[in-house]
Order: C-alpha cells, then structure tokens, then sequence
C-alpha cells in the first residue's frame, strides 16, 4: 500500500483526496497511512464485503465530480495516470474511465505471459465501450461520476464481487458508456498460476447472475 500512496504523491493532477477503508488488516496498513495524507476510516472484519467498503469510503470523500477507485495494492502506471484517466471525460454519457492491468515484477510466469505479452499487445488503445462484459469498468482501478453513484450506490447483494459490472451494465441500459484507456492502467497481479487464473476467471464469470438490489451498507455511521 505504501508504493500506491507513494505514486498518488507523485501524480501531475493534485486536486484530489484520498480515502482509505480498512477493515481489520495485519500488514501494517495503519502503520503506513500514518505517513500520508489520508483520512482512514475503519470497518469491522464482520462487515466487509466490496461494495459495502466502496460505499462506505465513498460516502466520506468531499469530491463533487468523480471517484477514482484503486486497489490498494495496484499501482498507477505514470505521473500523468489520473490526469490522463479525467481527461477521458469528454462528453455527459462516459458514466466511467478504467484501464488495463498489467503484471507486477514479482508475479508468476503465467500472468506475465497472458497479461503483458499477450492480453497486453491487444489493450495498447484508448476505446469507447458501449455495452457490459467480463471486466469492463473492473473497479481494481476506475473513476466514475459521482453523481451516478449519487443515485446508485453499488449493490451489496454483490457481496463477494461483481458490484462494479452491475453497476455499469445499470448505466449501460440508460445510454451511458465507458472509456477504457491504455494510459490509465495500473501494475496489478497475486502470483497466479495457470490453474489458479482459470478458477479466479470461473468465479468472475458466476458473478454475472443478477441479484436483487440492496444498498445497504452505505447507510451505516
């Protein structure tokens, strides 16, 4: 987490906040935010599920236009990555901006093959995508408008993932679309192999069943 603070210190577009959900974790993240600009709020381990986290810290942000939702650890691509990711904002029906993900130093032999060598000379475009699918607005790394969120706050039926698809395929329906661009990816991966990577794509797959809404979480003070 420390390297994602550190690269948001370093970012060319300075008018932002940042706000960090933590939920009962042991690998120092109290230890390192204390060291950077950023309001933490703390959650039970009981409580955490992903879109509860997302709506609970987005809640708390004072932003009035956008969100930029990051995996703490995910890691900004460049200096210009959130610049590059608003500038993406060009007209009222870009419900959202995400980019790619690409292989950190230390992950395995398959992710690089598939992620940077192959998936990687693919995604290297900045396109307009006008309908949902497997990873399209993938909250690892995303900003949204804040006045949709304002209206429709991730589902937290999604408890174990899959808010972020649900919540673009509900703007989707409404006319909306997404930008995704190659400059507003991020550095990103667990050290998967091959076996592992098709279980983790079967489960984001099982996601897609629809679920009733339930905003929930975000109530909570």
């Amino acid at each position: 987490m420390g390297e994602c603070l550190w690269r948001f210190g370093e970012q060319t577009y300075r008018d932002f906040e940042i706000i960090a959900v933590d939920s009962g974790s042991t690998d120092r993240t109290l230890e390192i935010v204390k060291n950077f600009d950023v309001k933490l709020f703390q959650i039970r381990p009981e409580e955490f599920s992903y879109p509860y986290a997302l709506n609970y810290g987005c809640s708390r942000v004072n932003a009035t236009k956008y969100f930029a939702i990051l995996s703490a650890h995910s890691l900004p691509i460049s200096k210009t990555w959130l610049q590059d990711g608003l500038a993406d904002f060009t007209d009222e029906k870009i419900m959202g901006v995400y980019g790619f993900v690409w292989a950190l130093p230390d992950a395995s032999v398959w992710e690089k093959l598939i992620f940077n060598e192959y998936l990687g000379r693919i995604f290297r475009t900045r396109t307009r995508t006008e309908k949902p699918g497997m990873g399209v607005l993938g909250f690892t790394n995303a900003i949204i408008r804040k006045e949709l969120w304002d209206k429709r706050r991730f589902n937290e039926a999604y408890g174990l993932g899959g808010e972020d698809g649900e919540w673009a395929g509900y703007w989707f329906g409404r006319g909306y679309c997404a930008v995704r661009d190659w400059r507003f990816s991020v550095y990103h991966s667990h050290g998967l192999g091959l076996r592992q990577l098709k279980e983790q794509w079967q489960h984001w797959a099982s996601l897609d069943k629809p679920q009733p809404f339930k905003p929930l979480g975000f109530r909570k003070k």
